[in-house]
C-alpha cells in the first residue's frame, strides 16, 4: 500500500468483511469460569491445559 487509493481500498474492503469476519456470535464473547484455561484454533481443533 503506497498510494491513497490503496490504503482507502484497505480500508472499504476492512468495513465490508472485516477480514474475514468474527467467528463468534457476539463481539464481547466469554466463556464460562469454570470453563478452565483451553485454547480454540481456527480448525476448530480445541486444546484443555491440563493439570
Amino acid at each position: 500500500m503506497n498510494t491513497k487509493e490503496e490504503i482507502n481500498q484497505a480500508f472499504d474492503d476492512y468495513n465490508k468483511t472485516q477480514f474475514g469476519g468474527w467467528p463468534w456470535p457476539r463481539y464481547d464473547q466469554v466463556h464460562p469460569r469454570d470453563k478452565g484455561r483451553f485454547a480454540k484454533h481456527a480448525d476448530g481443533k480445541e486444546e484443555i491445559r491440563s493439570s
